[in-house]
């Protein structure tokens, strides 16, 4: 299929045109004709189109191109599939049919979703490595959505990554929508109004004509399908695979050999939707009572103990959660904030699935030199004088500074650093992420994990890793006590005293909220349970149990990075040689920063 190549060399003939009306060709411009038939032969990578755009359309003239260059588009010269689109029946027509063949225009990692809430509906998908094919890309879904619903169709919300420029768009000339670059993934919301406005353009005679030249056999894997269909049922607690088979058109036993062969587990599968489902209801306020019976379960017991299972925490802390995190644009917007935490980046995410027993030193290396931020955060860090000397290469950085076994869960830090730096109202980000690697160093070096069994020691690394993460939700410009919070922070004298101040003040542990988090991200239920039970334990800070002292370090690792002061502890807390071997931490520390 050269759906793709059909789609951009359509692109790149309309902006040709518009150039040469608008007097802004050039000698480029005439050797344009050559690359078009390469495009159109799929015999160009996304750096050269990407290359060909931003000289045909560079940013300082987003404004006039993109004024004009929806009239220009030719969606008959687009593909097939374009033309079916703009035959469908409405804009759900159209998205139907986009949801199975979306990465022959949006690419093949793009990962489309179209999620109706309420009253709007919200098409998210990852964007290219090159901003300005996702700039054209959001362009084109405009343009499709105005040819079937009318030219009063707009976004009221636009979300788009950031750029290192002054943020523009080439959307600003044509939507009157919300624009913003924030965040990794592509939100294009709409009113719900519009979805089902019949087009004069439906054509069920060219739909019949060229639907068998569209290649469905393959566009979706079985993971995505199964998705899709449980998108169908009115009560997914109550999903079954023999009504699954028979959506997919397969007999129980096909489908179930399917699944085995491609190692899916149907009730994960099912088990990960249904409380996705339930995380979003109960985040919005809604009663356990009520979300059980939306998703069909028996009662509100069966409803909780499934909850429970699989998330770690109970319902009602959810709905805590939700009710004290306040954002601005109400609960509503605190799910927007976290369903928006984008999954981690593919290298993390790999590097995560990776199985520990098998990986090796040379497979980790060769993942993460692929990601140069991803290396550069690993060589930096790895470069403290708390680690060991200085690495000379990845390969040192990893094996003998950071250790293979806590590189998995340093990543999921840098990658929250990566993703939310841009919303954080604190100002000094790597204080956090060094005091949250820096507790590990320090738990490692006073009290060590001989005592704990493998799998009680990597629960302990992510608590002292992972449980202050929500400082990245608390801090979030769009938290609504961040000032408040930033406030706190400044004026408390030290952690544990401002971790108290949140959780009296605004009723927020921060170590259940990090729950919020790593429900999003996937964790196991038994880390979001521990990190409840930090809430309430009585011997927080206190040494002499285990809980305390992930507590402890905690405090003694922001404690440091926060004061030039080397903090001081009685011999209640630490022993002699423990707090000899902390000043030589704090001194390391300090060497390597200066």
């Amino acid at each position: 299929m050269q759906y793709h190549g059909f789609f951009w060399s359509a692109v790149i003939r309309a902006l040709l045109s518009l150039r040469r009306d608008n007097g802004l060709d050039n000698e480029y411009d005439t050797t344009m004709l050559e690359s078009v038939t390469q495009i159109e032969n799929e015999k160009m990578d996304d750096d050269g189109l990407a290359s060909i755009l931003h000289s045909l359309c560079p940013a300082n003239e987003y404004e006039t191109i993109g004024r004009s260059l929806i009239g220009y588009f030719d969606f008959n010269k687009m593909s097939n599939l374009v033309v079916y689109l703009t035959a469908s029946k409405h804009i759900d027509d159209a998205l139907h049919v986009l949801g199975k063949h979306y990465h022959y225009i949006l690419g093949n990692s793009a990962a489309l979703t179209v999620k109706t809430d309420g009253n709007e509906t919200c098409l998210r998908f990852q964007p290219s490595s090159h901003p300005v094919l996702t700039e054209f890309r959001c362009y084109f879904l405009l343009a499709l959505c105005r040819h079937l619903a009318g030219r009063k169709f707009d976004f009221t919300t636009v979300t788009l990554p950031p750029s290192g420029e002054q943020p523009v768009s080439l959307l600003r000339p044509v939507s009157s929508g919300d624009i913003r670059h924030e965040g990794v993934v592509v939100c294009l919301v709409f009113d719900n109004k519009w979805c089902k406005q019949a087009s004069f353009y439906y054509s069920q005679s060219i739909k019949k004509m060229l639907a068998g030249n569209l290649d469905t056999s393959n566009d979706l894997p079985l993971k995505q399908q199964v998705k899709e269909a449980f998108l169908k049922a009115p009560s997914p607690a109550r999903i079954r695979s023999e009504w699954v088979a028979t959506q997919l058109g397969q007999t129980e036993s096909a489908f179930r050999r399917q699944l085995r062969q491609e190692s899916i587990s149907f009730s994960a599968l099912l088990k990960e939707y249904i409380h996705d489902q339930s995380c979003h209801r109960l985040l919005s306020g809604e009663k356990t009572e009520d979300t059980a019976a939306h998703l069909g379960f028996s009662d509100r017991r069966s409803f909780e103990r499934s909850f429970k299972e699989h998330a770690g925490i109970s319902a009602g802390q959810l709905r805590q959660l939700g009710n004290r995190l306040r954002f601005q644009k109400g609960n509503g917007n605190l799910i927007n904030v976290v369903e928006n935490l984008p999954p981690l980046p593919n290298s993390i995410q790999t590097l995560l699935n990776m199985d520990c027993e098998t990986m090796t030193l040379a497979d980790v290396v060769s993942l993460i030199e692929k990601d140069p931020i991803f290396q550069a955060h690993v060589m930096s860090k790895a470069s403290r004088a708390v680690y060991g000397s200085v690495p000379k290469n990845l390969e040192q950085a990893i094996g003998r500074n950071l250790g293979l076994g806590n590189i998995r869960n340093l990543a999921v830090i840098f990658a929250a650093q990566q993703l939310l730096t841009s919303q954080c109202r604190f100002e000094k980000v790597n204080l956090l992420t060094d005091a949250m690697l820096l507790s590990l160093t320090i738990f490692q070096r006073l009290f060590g994990f001989n005592r704990l069994n493998e799998d009680q020691t990597e629960q302990v690394k992510q608590l002292l890793l992972f449980g202050t993460l929500s400082l990245f939700l608390i801090f979030h410009d769009e938290c609504l006590f961040s000032d408040g919070a930033v406030t706190h922070w400044d004026e408390s004298a030290s952690f544990d005293v401002f971790f108290n101040r949140i959780n009296d003040e605004y009723g927020v542990c921060l170590y259940g909220a990090t729950s919020l988090m790593l429900l999003r991200w996937g964790f196991n239920s038994a880390v979001n349970q521990q990190l409840w039970k930090l809430c309430s334990n009585d011997e927080n800070g206190n040494s002499d149990s285990l809980t305390g002292q992930i507590t402890l370090c905690h405090t003694i690792a922001f404690n440091l990075l926060n004061s030039q002061e080397t903090p001081e502890y009685s011999q209640d807390t630490l022993t002699k040689v423990q707090s000899e071997m902390l000043e030589e931490i704090v001194t390391s520390w300090r060497v390597s920063a200066a």
